[in-house]
């Protein structure tokens, strides 16, 4: 239940009254005839489908747009608009001088608009019922600029009054409206527009009624654009009608409590014989037939009932001059009081981020702060923030009235965190509600959590020795600390209380593990689980998917498939017949199921299943840290568009990363291979490399937590523009969990080469077949010591071509070209190395080592 307005701090006596010195009967004309067509999209379905105009001229691509109506979808499958026109067309005028003036709009499945485009056109809008009026009000707007308007009421007597230079202002912006941010549709492309929220506008244009003639009856109003570059459209006419028994004035309305109040007025100058009473909750004028809510009031006030508490009502009063009843005239408005409610469940979501609290709720602040907040809320738009220095006061929020509150079966729960750990939240009651110092405290919730919990409440037991007639409060510490809570809930306390603190990690391919914090009452039978591929929460009778044993806090889930997305549900079960609510562990996507090869990505799709290629940043010694998309899908060698993967290399700081779906390698015996080459960008032709860029293959034997360097590409030993193939054995590699990753880099020069890498046809398969390139790492090279100081030696220099060093970042920081058995290395920082030695019959091997 919504609860709102807090009275206490204000008295209960305030009149809330709109007096004025004349009645006003304020009525929708029905309308017969005189419509040019419709302007008013609704319904389901493309907006040419239920117009046949539009309110600007349609004719540039800019333009032919309608106004539409709340019920508007361009496909059932659109969402439903939170705005626009009312369904049934009527709606409570916003010009505060005509309050309770009521506009009817014709049906939106006819003609509903007049129309007057060029100046010189002219309309004629027919009363249905003949009527008498002090004033008539025109509903008109201006499409693509403003103009002006000529009218001419016509009366039954044959009569006629004129009315000139009736100013319309655009549709866009105007004053004096009577209707704003109803949006629009652009009727050739169902393109709905919310204008941000205030546009488009429907104007009031008054017209009184002279003296003599405001007993004859009207029958028709004849109108003519006069002038002006905007398309003038008049929707509806409403009046203010004329009646020989003249209601009361100043009505005012008092003593108003949470069901009930009293209306009062002052009589006319020739006091009628008695009165009716019409209120409503609807902005709706009675009918000339509507039964009153109070009938035959002989003296000049009367009391009402029967009202909902912190509701809005309307007031109507008219006068009974013997046999004739006068016109219902619009009197006035009031809220009720807020009265004791037995349940609360407020997110604030419905009120604008200011000093304010909630209808219903009270704020005692002196020197801190106590707002609704934006501000990275639980749930929603809103939450409540509360902050004091050491030096201010704290502030109190004072919740609203509870009938129940010392029932001693109900609990206040909510979500809350802090700006900085850890400080003190005070839950507690006020025996006077307006005075701070009253406060009792029940309970200091120690808050820790920067951020709100998900699935998790603060929650405070009330017992049933606080006073009937006291009221919640949540009050903040002056600690410099700002304290926020969000989706405040009054209920009855839980038989079993729900886990808390519930998470997700360590996903695989087929297990999940689930971790939660056990309520203070931990459950005798453990805890049910539920898991779906569908968002849709469990209900008490839905069967668990399985169970966890009492005790535990932390359990491994089974039985997902692979590569899928899984939302997880989890309560407590005290009893047989005693269950918690299903709490949201919230969802998980499940890592793709190791692949045994064969396998072959020909990146017909990019980056492939289960690959990744949203990753950058780092070196191969970190892994990656960002996630801009480096590797992208490309014609290989830049031969057509697609059905290969490239990087382009150029400048500096560019550094991305491809990784590969998860191996399966324990059988042994495979290799990887792969098509390659290196292409100017966007063309064929050849192109070096910049002076520190590198592009390596790496490997990882845990799943992409440590990297090898298994190739790596620099400048002097580029790829050329032409279609190479790469092929390693892969022994060693015998890891369940094998990841492979193409990592290229621009390093921090900026060189003036601009080129792009590609990759096509990555394959694992069985080491047996041919290859085109082999990387000898039978060599069974090993290099000591390692870690190193100053130098370190090679166990095999036979045909050795040269030996080459590279930072993790893959820069050559030395290169030697002879057969020597010791490399001195001792200009070098400590850090980790890849030593690459080059042989004469062009294979290579790659080892780490580390320097001290």
């Amino acid at each position: 239940m919504k609860i709102n307005r807090f009275l206490g701090i204000v008295s209960l006596g305030l009149l809330l009254s709109s007096a004025s010195l004349s009645a006003q009967y304020y009525y929708p004309v029905a309308l017969s005839g005189g419509f040019n067509g419709d302007a008013i999209a609704n319904g389901v379905g493309p907006a040419a489908s239920s117009t046949t105009i539009p309110i600007d001229n349609g004719a540039s691509t800019s333009e032919n747009n309608a106004y539409l109506s709340k019920d508007y979808q361009p496909t059932a499958a659109s969402p439903v608009l939170t705005f626009g026109l009312p369904i049934n067309g009527q709606f409570w005028g916003a010009v505060t001088t005509t309050q309770g003036l009521t506009y009817q709009l014709a049906p939106y499945t006819g003609q509903n608009t007049l129309k007057l485009s060029a100046t010189g056109d002219t309309g004629t809008l027919s009363f249905t019922t003949a009527t008498a009026a002090y004033n008539l009000y025109l509903l008109t707007t201006g499409g693509g600029g403003s103009g002006a308007l000529s009218a001419v009421v016509n009366f039954s007597d044959g009569t006629t009054q004129s009315f000139t230079n009736l100013a319309v202002a655009d549709w866009y912006n105007g004053t004096g409206f009577a209707i704003q941010g109803i949006g629009r549709v652009k009727i050739d492309t169902d393109v709905v527009d919310p204008a941000s929220g205030t546009n488009p506008r429907m104007y009031q244009i008054p017209m009184a009624i002279i003296a003599a003639n405001q007993s004859k009856t009207i029958t028709s109003v004849a109108i003519t654009k006069t002038s002006g570059s905007g398309l003038l459209s008049i929707f509806a006419i409403s009046a203010d009608k004329y009646s020989s028994c003249v209601a009361p004035t100043a009505t005012t309305v008092s003593a108003i409590a949470a069901t009930s109040a009293t209306v009062s007025w002052t009589a006319p100058s020739t006091p009628p014989s008695n009165y009716d009473v019409y209120y409503t909750s609807a902005t709706v004028a009675p009918s000339s037939t509507a039964t009153p809510s109070v009938a035959g009031v002989t003296g000049v006030t009367t009391p009402i009932g029967g009202l909902l508490p912190n509701t809005q009502y309307y007031v109507w009063v008219r006068s009974k001059c013997g046999a004739t009843t006068g016109e219902w005239a619009y009197a006035t408005s009031f809220k009720s009081a807020c009265g004791a409610v037995t349940s609360l469940s407020e997110n604030f979501d419905s009120y604008a981020a200011a000093a304010v609290l909630p209808d219903c709720w009270g704020r005692l602040v002196t020197t801190g702060t106590l707002s609704i907040s934006s501000t990275s809320p639980a749930s929603g738009t809103r939450n409540i923030y509360q902050y004091s220095t050491t030096a201010q006061a704290v502030t109190t929020a004072v919740l609203p009235e509870l009938s129940n509150i010392n029932a001693g079966t109900h609990w206040l729960k909510f979500k809350a965190r802090i700006s900085a750990a850890t400080g003190t939240l005070n839950v507690g009651y006020l025996t006077n509600p307006t005075d701070a110092s009253t406060f009792v405290l029940l309970q200091a919730l120690s808050i820790a959590n920067t951020s709100y919990i998900t699935n998790s409440d603060y929650g405070v037991i009330v017992p049933n020795t606080v006073p009937a007639t006291a009221r919640l409060a949540i009050r903040n510490t002056a600690d410099g600390k700002g304290y926020y809570y969000d989706d405040v809930v009054w209920e009855a306390v839980p038989t079993c209380f729900p886990p808390s603190a519930v998470s997700t990690s360590a996903v695989t391919a087929n297990t999940v593990t689930a971790s939660w914090t056990a309520p203070s009452s931990a459950p005798a039978n453990g805890y049910d689980y539920y898991y779906s591929t569908t968002n849709t929460a469990p209900v008490a009778t839905t069967t668990p998917t399985g169970t966890i044993a009492a005790g535990n806090v932390s359990s491994v889930v089974s039985g997902f498939n692979p590569a899928t997305t899984y939302y997880l549900w989890m309560r407590s079960s005290c009893s047989a017949t005693s269950k918690s609510v299903w709490t949201s562990l919230g969802s998980f996507t499940t890592l793709c199921a190791p692949v045994i090869p064969s396998y072959t990505n020909d990146f017909s799709t990019v980056p492939g299943n289960c690959w990744s290629n949203a990753l950058s940043g780092g070196t191969p010694a970190t892994g990656p840290s960002g996630t801009s998309p480096y590797w992208v899908s490309g014609g290989f060698l830049n031969t057509g568009t697609a059905n290969s993967v490239r990087m382009n290399i150029y400048s500096t700081a560019r550094t991305g990363w491809l990784k590969t779906n998860v191996f399966n390698l324990s059988g042994g015996g495979y290799r990887v291979k792969f098509d390659y080459g290196l292409t100017g960008y966007n063309n064929t032709l050849s192109s070096a490399m910049g002076s520190d860029d590198n592009v390596q293959l790496l490997v990882s034997n845990d799943g992409g937590a440590t990297w090898t360097s298994l190739k790596i590409w620099t400048a002097g030993n580029e790829p050329s523009n032409t279609s190479s193939v790469y092929s390693l054995d892969l022994t060693g590699y015998n890891s369940a969990n094998t990841v492979f990753a193409f990592y290229g880099t621009s390093g921090s020069v900026g060189d003036t080469q601009d080129y792009d890498f590609h990759i096509d046809n990555f394959t694992v398969e069985s080491a047996n077949l041919g290859t085109s390139e082999s990387v000898a790492v039978n060599k069974k090279l090993s290099i000591h010591p390692n870690p190193f100081k100053d130098v370190i030696y090679i166990s095999e220099t036979k045909d050795i071509k040269s030996v080459t060093v590279y930072d993790v970042a893959g820069r050559i920081v030395k290169q030697i070209n002879d057969s020597s058995k010791e490399v001195r290395l001792a200009e070098l920082k400590e850090g980790l190395y890849m030593i690459k030695v080059s042989f004469k019959d062009g294979t290579e091997s790659v080892t780490k080592a580390i320097k001290k």
